[in-house]
């Protein structure tokens, strides 16, 4: 098991395929209206399974045994300068406010560090996930796709220096 943090009841470490059903029992109740919206009711262990496959790095954080959160990165093309970036939630994440904003931002740095752009689209109805978007420093550009009837806001990260030496 690849752990890139721990402390007292918190794990940060790689991903495996079993932890997105571990996830998929406990996924907050908005994330798991977000992906009925966007992917058609689909099963959402299959979904995270799927999101799994096509992500390059996937991390798992646990609080206290229970599964907080699934992060991952799917490039749009084998070394591109953008992927798409996910991240889905457990109920135990709601107990760890702070750990995990930190956790995001770290992730999301590194990320970063690989991809000058990190984009996805985000449930306009979940308003906890666009201001946890904006306060990592994500921007909405305005564009939107609907599906099932929600319309999805698109938003991006950009690396500081991004476009000035493209």
């Amino acid at each position: 098991m690849d752990i890139l943090y721990q402390q007292n009841n918190l794990v940060l470490r790689s991903a495996r395929l079993a932890d997105c059903a571990l996830l998929a029992a406990e996924l907050r109740r908005l994330d798991r209206e977000e992906l009925a919206a966007s992917c058609g009711g689909a099963d959402v262990r299959k979904l995270l399974e799927s999101f799994y496959r096509v992500s390059v790095k996937c991390v798992f954080l646990q609080y206290q045994n229970h599964p907080a959160a699934l992060f991952g990165l799917a490039p749009e093309v084998w070394l591109g300068r953008r992927a798409c970036v996910w991240l889905l939630t457990g109920k135990s994440v709601e107990k760890i406010p702070k750990s995990f904003f930190r956790a995001a931002r770290t992730l999301l740095k590194n990320a970063l560090n690989e991809y000058e752009e990190l984009y996805n689209f985000v449930d306009e109805r979940y308003l906890a996930a666009r201001r946890f978007v904006e306060r990592l420093g994500g921007v909405f550009d305005g564009s939107f796709v609907t599906a099932g009837g929600v319309k999805f806001l698109r938003f991006t990260f950009r690396r500081k220096e991004y476009g000035r030496n493209c």
